[in-house]
Formats: C-alpha cells, structure tokens, sequence
C-alpha cells in the first residue's frame, strides 16, 4: 500500500508500507533513560528563562538554566493528569525535566525518536501503573515493556508522517480559533 500525503507546506510525501517488517523489542533494548539528569525546583527558587520546565503532564513554567540538552521522549512518571491517554511528549532542545517524568532517547541507528514517542503514546500504559491515589510508571517496569518496532529508516519515515500530521492537525487547530 503506498499512500500520497500533501502536507500543510502544500508538498506531496509517496509512503510505502508493503514491506514493513516489525519485531517486539523491549524499551531497554531501544532507548536509554535519562532520569539521573533530572532536577526538581519549587516555583519559589525558579528563576524565570526561556526554558520549559515539564513535569509529569508537560511545560509548567519557563526557567533559567536546562537539565537536557537534545531529542528526548518525556513520559509521566507520577501525577498523570489521564490515565487513558498517558502524557507523552516529544521534545528537542535545552528543556529542565522535574523528577516527575521519565527522559529517554531512542538508541542511534536502532530507534528514531518521533516513532518511539507516538509508539509509548499509543501503548496501553495505566495496566503497568502502580499506586493508590497517585498511579505511577515505575522506571524499571517501564523498561521492560514490548514495543513494536519495524527498521530504522522505516521509522523514520513513520515519525515523519506522524510529525506531518501534527503540524497539519495544529495549524488547522490555529485557524479555528
């Protein structure tokens, strides 16, 4: 099955999917966690920047300063406001991570970054959470999980179609309102 995409840039994308091969990994063996790297501040010691601080269910403030510096995958650790559609967010560039979110980057030439963060996205995560009142996505639980995964350059083209589609569904979004 090939299909044409024609996205918002009025450019038209052929994407082939006849031969995709996919192969359960697990997340251990695709991507490396990031969490040492994470530092939480209250509100009060912040010091305001130009750099989103994303907790569990994404930017909570703007900062001075960064803990991460590139293309990380950030998955709610704690303090997930849906539990049906887990927050997942893909992001690029210097950002502070509050210990609230779990960071992983997809391992080179194995996972591309914006396939992986739509494959956690759409993974049935809250039978996985632990918890009472607060569900939480424990670090070495997480790791564990399976994740379908075709080729690398199949992923890439995946992410691309995916990203595509988020930039064209959000500019609709933008001339709605």
């Amino acid at each position: 099955m090939t299909i044409r995409l024609q996205t918002w840039l009025n450019e038209t994308i052929p994407i082939n999917f006849n031969h995709f091969a996919w192969e359960e990994r697990k997340l251990s063996d695709i991507a490396d966690r990031f969490d040492n790297l994470r530092v939480p501040i209250t509100a009060s010691d912040r010091k305001p920047g130009d750099t989103p601080y994303y907790g569990a269910n994404g930017i909570q403030d703007y900062v001075e300063g960064f803990t991460h510096n590139g293309e990380f995958i950030l998955v709610a650790e704690d303090g997930a406001n849906d539990l049906k559609n887990y927050p997942v967010q893909y992001v690029n560039g210097k950002v502070w991570v509050n210990n609230h979110a779990h960071v992983l980057q997809g391992k080179k030439t194995i996972t591309d970054n914006k396939f992986l963060m739509n494959a956690i996205k759409n993974f049935n995560i809250e039978p996985f959470l632990v918890g009472g009142g607060r569900a939480k996505l424990n670090a070495d639980v997480m790791m564990k999980l399976n994740i379908l995964l075709p080729t690398f350059v199949e992923q890439e083209k995946i992410g691309s179609l995916f990203s595509l589609l988020d930039k064209t569904i959000a500019l609709h979004q933008r001339e709605l309102f």
